[in-house]
């Protein structure tokens, strides 16, 4: 017979429940990992180790609740089938009694460990929520930034820190692994590029030396039409 653990884990429809305040910064890098979690391909070795081909499912909501509304039934059952918790952290989330109500409800359900962190504004003291450090400091993911540009640039690496701790594997390992990735990536598309570039050159070459010979082909002609001409008159 199975166990509670068991028949709640068989529910889980979503790799993870994003949590954030919906302020300008915080709305940017969830939505920002949203897409990259979802559309991030995992190389075939980290495939192979985990048995996961894919992070498929990522729910984020985005509408702003009321402050004096209860959890709707529709967000305690997402919750309830989410995997992880991933929480936009920042001042203006610790101030957000939503957010607080998020993670308080998915850590009495599914426990601190499941819970991941991103630190996007402020120092940790004033940006994790309260019940996530009872007992340490949770890991994050540091995305801080003067700009909007330096922050996504951060998100692009770090993003990699969750994508790990979901997939169940080693943040160097799927790194190094990413890194390879892309490398193999980039030689393709400079083969294709030269491959392209090596046609359109012998092309522009072929219609060259054929254009070329049209036109002495044509000079050949008028030569010849000339002096018969001539010869005529002079006949």
């Amino acid at each position: 017979m199975k166990n509670q653990s068991e028949n709640k884990n068989s529910g889980i429809q979503y790799d993870a429940f994003i949590s954030y305040r919906h302020v300008k910064t915080d709305s940017m890098v969830a939505e920002a990992l949203h897409k990259k979690l979802e559309h991030y391909h995992i190389p075939k070795k980290i495939q192979r180790e985990t048995g996961k081909k894919k992070i498929r499912r990522i729910f984020r909501d985005q509408e702003e609740l009321p402050l004096s509304s209860n959890l709707t039934d529709t967000i305690y059952e997402t919750l309830d089938h989410s995997e992880f918790l991933i929480v936009i952290c920042s001042p203006e989330a610790l101030a957000s009694e939503w957010v607080q109500r998020e993670v308080e409800y998915f850590v009495s359900h599914h426990g601190r460990d499941k819970v991941l962190t991103v630190l996007v504004r402020g120092e940790p003291e004033e940006s994790f929520p309260s019940i996530l450090c009872e007992k340490a400091e949770p890991l994050a993911a540091n995305v801080r930034g003067d700009s909007e540009k330096e922050i996504q640039k951060k998100l692009d690496r770090e993003f990699l820190r969750l994508a790990a701790a979901m997939l169940g594997c080693s943040y160097d390992d799927l790194k190094q692994r990413h890194r390879e990735y892309r490398m193999k990536r980039m030689m393709t598309g400079m083969g294709i590029g030269m491959t392209l570039a090596l046609l359109f050159s012998s092309y522009a070459i072929y219609q060259n030396i054929r254009n070329t010979g049209t036109i002495s082909g044509n000079k050949e002609k008028s030569g010849k039409v000339s002096g018969a001409g001539s010869a005529s008159i002079d006949g």
